[in-house]
């Protein structure tokens, strides 16, 4: 079973246009003795034949169109033709007290009132009240709204929830606990494919009780709608649009059908748009949400990581179909990465950020009375004095640039010559001083930047840095195995080796991820599977490669319900057969192609549980992970288990504190207005890592 599932890995690694890589690092072998201690991962435990997916079987999944919902323009026009239907009274005869709706299910008319609900039957004079409420009849006595659908079954609105009499004359009821976001129901509108439509105090829902598979769609917040009080819903012609008067004007929902290479255009033309600064890849701040003229982007800790994510991305693309225009953003990108690596002017020691001389001089004077060494010296001029760039540069930056410089070289940088001399070049230049510096990243003033630490005597140790050698010893020997890959060198395999053989760092990775009651962390999730990709490919030694299935299987286990594409996908990379590939590609289906953050909330959901301990940031998560489109989706280092997001405008509206992990990646906009635009590279780097690999079709 292993071998197959390798040999499967093997084959689905295979670039599709450039042939295969044949460097010494694929052929190379740990020549040195060592075993591997025996901890066996407690995650990885019984017959893991029985959990296979059987992704190989149903791979590649066909990008088959799907509809996104939007929230769509209304000009004044339209608004004053769908004003009056959307106000339109109940259409029934008679003096009826309290009046809510009316809705006729074959020959019998059905009317509710804020005090029960009423049958009028064919040839009746007088209307029946329904006697039973709760349990044989509608949830409660007051009736918001009615609506019967081509089943003839009837829907019933109340305050606590949703009741169903079918044709047949049986009575259900559908609340939290049976998928319904908001109990409390305000309206009702049957669409011509039996997709319900539900308006509540807090966003709409759309229902679709026939479904083979997902049935419940929540439309809450500015992404959606103007307000979140809907009064009524008009649906249009064959579905699309829907309009919704709210409490603060009407709104329209529009279906629109795309596919997943569709929305990767759009995504990647927005960004070359509005997401550029010099070069690297970033969120942007726009002049006007509704309708943008102009944007700003400020320096990020990050800029190198979220750049890497789209010279990754593009990298990618470029051997999937050879396009040139991906080829060239992909070269964009990782130019602008380089510049990063030589800003400081001592080969290897990378910046997290840069700014022009003017900039970094205003930075500086704003931190002088800080009392931080970090934040008051961080930012350091350029060699040539035209640049200022930020120092303390993290693992998190050279796992970046690590990840990045594998895919650009392994299809595109070895093909070219210039390329190819400039990134074996900065590969060299980047490692050497890690090693030499005994695996520590040397800042300007000659200590170890924060984060930046792989030395044996930190990862195995210190015992208060146990919770990071699993990790760092993934990072580090990715970072040989990679610059081997693309120089060549000798000494950056016998680095390799030495870490195994003498320090045990293979046996390190075998437990790199950890769990309960250590903390659950998605932006370590994030690192290394960056650190992971490169390696997987590459990696051909028996014995190595076993144990990074081990690694990377039991890293999986722990985020198999996180729905996060980038994170499976890596991991069928070498395990296809032992990962939810289908669910991955759902997650891209579901993220939004407008990267706009609104403010989004969820706790108050009640199809939701919220689980006993609060995240690593002290914030309340839930136990499951709601779909993407319904949750502030950014990247994929973010807890996908937090309820509300967007920034501060969730804390007034919500009334809890936020801690800066809810606001990170926000710019310079934290308050949830739309204004603040994700470059979408996340998404970008999923879905080409898909298509290159052969899980999504073209």
């Amino acid at each position: 079973m292993l071998t197959a599932v390798i040999a499967a890995a093997l084959v689905l690694s295979a670039d599709p246009n450039p042939a295969p890589s044949k460097s010494p690092a694929t052929q190379a072998r740990v020549t040195c003795e060592y075993k591997l201690p025996n901890n066996v991962p407690a995650l990885d435990s019984g017959d893991d034949r029985a959990q296979s997916t059987h992704a190989t079987e149903y791979i590649p999944l066909p990008d088959t169109p799907f509809v996104e919902h939007v929230r769509g323009k209304l000009s004044p026009e339209e608004e004053e033709r769908v004003a009056p239907l959307l106000d339109r009274a109940p259409q029934i005869s008679g003096t009826w007290e309290s009046l809510t709706s009316s809705a006729r299910q074959g020959d019998v008319t059905w009317v509710g009132t804020a005090k029960g609900l009423y049958r009028l039957g064919p040839g009746a004079s007088e209307p029946d009240r329904h006697e039973s409420y709760g349990v044989d009849g509608p949830l409660a006595t007051h009736i918001t709204a009615l609506a019967v659908d081509s089943r003839g079954a009837l829907w019933v609105g109340t305050p606590l929830g949703l009741s169903r009499l079918d044709a047949s004359g049986k009575w259900g009821h559908i609340q939290g606990k049976q998928g319904l976001p908001v109990e409390e129901i305000t309206c009702l509108a049957a669409g011509p494919k039996d997709d319900l439509w539900i308006g509540t105090s807090h966003g709409a829902i759309l229902y679709l009780p026939y479904a083979g598979d997902r049935q419940w769609f929540y439309r809450a917040g500015r992404r959606y709608l103007p307000g979140n009080k809907v009064q009524s819903i008009y649906v249009e012609g064959a579905g699309f649009p829907v309009y919704f008067k709210t409490d603060t004007g009407i709104g329209r929902i529009d279906g629109v059908e795309m596919t997943l290479r569709q929305r990767a255009d759009v995504i990647e033309d927005r960004l070359n748009q509005f997401h550029r600064r010099l070069g690297l890849v970033a969120a942007a701040t726009l002049d006007d949400a509704k309708d943008p003229t102009s944007s700003y982007i400020i320096d990020d800790d990050n800029d190198g990581l979220w750049t890497s994510y789209h010279v990754v991305a593009m990298s990618l693309a470029y051997a999937a179909t050879g396009d040139e225009r991906y080829k060239r953003s992909a070269t964009e990108g990782m130019h602008a990465m380089v510049m990063l690596q030589n800003a400081s002017g001592a080969p290897g020691l990378v910046a997290r950020s840069v700014l022009p001389a003017a900039e970094g001089i205003k930075k500086r004077e704003e931190a002088k009375n800080k009392e931080r060494r970090d934040m008051r010296e961080q930012w350091q001029p350029s060699a040539d004095g035209k640049m200022y760039w930020k120092s303390d540069t993290s693992s998190d930056e050279i796992d970046g640039h690590f990840f990045a410089l594998f895919a650009y070289w392994e299809h595109i940088a070895r093909n070219d010559p210039a390329e190819s001399a400039l990134i074996q070049k900065q590969a060299r230049d980047i490692m050497t001083y890690i090693v030499k510096n005994g695996y520590y990243l040397i800042d300007w003033d000659g200590e170890p930047t924060t984060w930046g630490k792989w030395a044996p005597e930190i990862l195995n140790d210190d015992p208060r840095r146990y919770g990071e050698n699993g990790l760092g010893a993934l990072e580090l020997l990715s970072f040989l195995k990679t610059t081997y890959h693309i120089t060549g060198d000798e000494f950056f395999k016998n680095e390799f080796d030495k870490l195994i053989c003498e320090h045990g760092y293979l046996g390190n990775i075998l437990l790199q991820k950890k769990i309960f009651p250590d903390e659950q962390n998605h932006s370590d999730n994030q690192l290394a599977a960056c650190a992971y990709y490169p390696w997987l490919q590459l990696e051909t030694d028996p014995k190595v490669r076993q144990a990074l299935q081990q690694s990377s299987r039991r890293s999986y286990k722990t985020m198999a319900r996180d729905g996060s594409s980038f994170f499976n996908f890596v991991f069928a990379t070498i395990d296809p057969d032992f990962v939810d590939i289908a669910d991955g590609v759902r997650t891209l289906r579901e993220v939004p192609t407008d990267r706009r953050m609104w403010g989004m909330l969820n706790s108050h959901r009640a199809d939701v549980t919220i689980a006993l301990d609060p995240n690593r940031h002290g914030e309340p998560i839930l136990t499951h992970v709601l779909p993407a489109d319904e949750r502030n989706w950014t990247k994929w280092n973010i807890d996908p288990y937090v309820p509300d997001g967007g920034g501060d405008i969730v804390q007034r509206v919500a009334g809890t504190p936020l801690s800066p992990h809810n606001v990170r990646g926000f710019g310079d906009n934290r308050q949830g207005d739309g204004r603040n635009e994700d470059d979408g590279a996340s998404f970008l780097l999923a879905y080409w890592m898909g298509r290159y690999h052969g899980f999504i079709g073209e």
